[in-house]
């Protein structure tokens, strides 16, 4: 029987061969419905084998066979990722040809990277640790790691994927070309406490985003006629987090996020307007939910900054500041605790969770996690995009104790809640099922089944054992008085619940930023928690 398991082997190509062919199995059996147990190839069918019918995700691959007119035969992860791609260009015909191509890349980003993480140890879990690592990027994607937009040597300075970090540029800019909230708060960052000149302010720009700008014929001229001045690069070195735009200092009280001009899985990396303005509005109220609603704590977006181009709504040279709260430790992205590990290494949640019982942990992780966030929407019709690269656990005390969520581009106001302020911000306030469907996949589909999926495949918790704490801790919930304990009765009783169609994303070709409300297409899966649902728990909250 061919053994699949990544730790089996580090050869780089195997691993990147096989991490591609996983994302690509998940997305297809998930969005597509196809059956991994006869997949049509030409002259012939592959059939692979899993070690566990999961309900969170995809067990490990034990054997890959393909069956032909000469008979069964075994095959690897290379052969059986390129049957994979023939096969999706017949099935979707030259809808799938620009698909194939970013599968193609993602598959050789992780080739390219792999060696450098195994020369190099990995480090003692933390903020930064956490944040770097991605290697095999989002679990349920066709393309997990595809990046365009960079060349190698620009992807290797300045990508958490290569430890990368990078100076920001101070740009003198005459201040009525610059829009924003505050010019007087970009002195607090790093090397940015400059004179300007009389009546300009400082711009602060990513450098790569400044090199594409630069080109633009309207920012050309701006520098030319001295509009615009580069000062160079200044100030202490950003570490690149994992969204690869949103960029840290352990000692700043500011991260600092940029528009970039980048393609990253689905979409280019663009500030836009309305998530601006959307940050600064919320930024002004989170203060008034923490601490109401248990262990939560939302980062705020307060500031930013842009230059202003005739007949242009973005520049790209958008700047968000992000409050800063973390100043390293224990305090780590649940994308980076789940994620595969590299051969030989455990897990970052495997690690973490050392030392504890695993259902003493993962209950300690749905209070700070799960119970809040309903109790928010229950209470103010405020719901987020809780997904696994938003949400940080504190680890600091060994259990989690509190979860961080970030990102402005995540809020969701419901409609009959918001306030005239809100509701004249675009893409902020939304029907409710809208704003439901987000929570339901963000916190449910993407996050929580993704530590249930990583503690089953690391022999921590049995998936079915986890899924039962999960529906109990529902259970609870489903007593809230208002739409939150709807929500939560929903989620245990639906047959199906609503999931992000990443791949039909891919088949459309389209940037996810400009599909109309800059949605993605949505999918339903099947919801595992009606079975794990005890009797009791129903006859409660009936």
């Amino acid at each position: 029987m061919l053994n699949c398991d990544p730790c089996a082997d580090t050869d780089p190509d195997y691993i990147a061969d096989l991490a591609s062919l996983r994302a690509l199995l998940i997305c297809t059996k998930r969005e597509l419905g196809l059956n991994l147990s006869r997949i049509p190839v030409a002259d012939g069918w592959m059939q692979v084998e899993l070690d566990q019918d999961m309900q969170t995700g995809l067990g490990r691959i034990t054997s890959l066979t393909l069956h032909g007119t000469q008979g069964a035969a075994d095959i690897d992860a290379g052969q059986a990722l390129a049957l994979m791609l023939e096969w999706l260009s017949v099935e979707q015909g030259a809808a799938a040809d620009l698909l194939v191509s970013r599968i193609l890349n993602s598959r050789d980003r992780i080739a390219d990277m792999v060696p450098a993480r195994l020369a190099a140890p990995q480090t003692e879990p933390d903020f930064l640790t956490a944040e770097q690592a991605l290697i095999f990027g989002h679990w349920m994607h066709p393309c997990p790691k595809a990046l365009t937009g960079m060349s190698d040597a620009e992807e290797r300075a300045i990508t958490p994927d290569w430890h990368g970090q990078l100076r920001l540029h101070a740009l003198s800019v005459r201040a009525d070309l610059v829009d924003g909230t505050d010019p007087d708060v970009i002195r607090e960052l790093s090397g940015m406490d400059l004179d300007a000149g009389p009546g300009r302010v400082i711009l602060p720009a990513h450098p790569l985003t400044w090199d594409r700008a630069k080109q633009q014929p309207q920012i050309a001229a701006m520098l030319e006629n001295g509009d615009i001045r580069d000062l160079g690069p200044v100030g202490d070195a950003w570490w690149a987090t994992s969204s690869v735009r949103t960029l840290w200092q352990q000692d700043s009280q500011w991260q600092v996020k940029v528009s970039l001009p980048v393609t990253i899985t689905n979409s280019q990396r663009v500030n836009k307007r309305h998530e601006l303005l959307a940050g600064v509005a919320m930024s002004a109220r989170i203060g008034k939910l923490m601490s109401r609603f248990g262990p939560l704590r939302l980062i705020g977006d307060p500031h930013w900054l842009t230059l202003r181009l005739s007949g242009q709504r973005e520049s790209g040279l958008e700047v968000i500041l992000r409050d800063n709260p973390w100043q390293g430790g224990k305090v780590m992205q649940v994308a980076g605790l789940v994620a595969e590990p590299l051969p030989g290494q455990k897990s970052l949640l495997a690690q973490v969770m050392q030392g504890h019982k695993p259902a003493a942990w993962f209950d300690a992780y749905l209070a700070c996690a799960v119970a809040p966030l309903l109790r928010m929407y229950d209470a103010t019709g405020i719901t987020v995009e809780a997904h696994q690269q938003n949400a940080l656990l504190d680890l600091s005390h060994g259990l989690p104790r509190r979860c961080d969520i970030r990102d402005n581009q995540g809020f969701y106001v419901a409609h009959d809640m918001a306030d005239a302020e809100l509701r004249a911000i675009p893409q902020l306030v939304y029907p409710r099922p809208e704003a439901e469907d987000a929570l339901a996949y963000t916190l449910i589909v993407n996050q929580v089944f993704g530590v249930i999926h990583r503690m089953a495949l690391d022999d921590l918790l049995p998936e079915a054992c986890a899924l039962d704490q999960l529906a109990a801790h529902l259970g609870k919930l489903a007593h809230l008085p208002g739409h939150g304990g709807t929500l939560a009765l929903r989620w245990l009783t639906e047959a199906s619940l609503p999931a992000k169609g990443n791949m039909l994303t891919q088949l459309g070709g389209t940037d996810e930023l400009l599909i109309p409300g800059e949605r993605a297409p949505m999918i339903r899966v099947p919801n595992p928690l009606p079975q794990h649902i005890a009797a009791k728990v129903l006859a409660d909250v009936a």
